[in-house]
């Protein structure tokens, strides 16, 4: 049976690390992203497989962000903010299949910016593409989707855009600290969060979790 994440089923996943204080970071977007995601009940636990294969004792489902205009608009402009700050140009942006899709669209047209997106696999009708958008070759794009863990989906978009653009950088929601980061660097790509697990369990309060 599903359920949010208790007290102390969250303080089972802190690294000792966490002890250290986040500083103005806490008084930022850390509470107000934790508490988005705590209302939606988009944090579970039980015993889960991940896209990557792994076995996990928690899951974020973003995808429950989508349903509430205000809480999908506000991460929408929590990312805007990260990316612009991150990264100087790119014309762009992709979205991962199927959960990268929906906050790469939004991105894209909150900045004016075009957008494309990667399939999981090849269709097998039409034009057989495996990128949709057609971005223009020489451009400058960045990859969206919603949480990273090995990287495993987001180094198969960055491979599927070799010859169509110029992948400046990575977007995330939330990094589970699995070796993403390590794993786009070796293809010379920046991974960027808007805070990593460790970030948002530490914003996770007695008001934010279930008793």
């Amino acid at each position: 049976m599903l359920e949010l994440l208790k007290r102390e089923e969250v303080n089972s996943l802190r690294s000792p690390r966490l002890n250290l204080e986040l500083g103005c970071f806490m008084e930022g977007y850390c509470r107000e992203l934790a508490s988005i995601i705590a209302s939606r009940e988009a944090l579970l636990f039980g015993e889960f497989t991940l896209s990557s294969g792994l076995k996990s004792n928690y899951y974020l489902d973003l995808r429950r962000l989508l349903g509430d205009w205000s809480s999908y608009k506000r991460v929408l402009e929590l990312l805007a903010e990260k990316v612009l700050k991150e990264f100087e140009s790119f014309d762009v942006v992709v979205g991962v299949a199927t959960a990268g899709i929906p906050w790469a669209s939004g991105l894209a047209l909150m900045l004016g910016r075009g957008l494309a997106y990667v399939r999981s696999e090849v269709k097998q009708h039409g034009t057989s593409r495996a990128v949709e958008g057609a971005p223009r070759p020489g451009s400058n794009c960045i990859v969206v989707d919603d949480v990273a863990t090995t990287g495993s989906s987001l180094e198969n978009a960055i491979r599927g855009l070799e010859g169509l653009c110029n992948v400046v950088g990575a977007l995330v929601i939330v990094d589970r600290m699995q070796g993403a980061g390590e794993r786009l660097r070796e293809h010379g790509v920046k991974l960027v969060s808007l805070l990593t697990i460790e970030e948002l369990l530490k914003c996770f309060d007695q008001s934010t979790l279930k008793h």
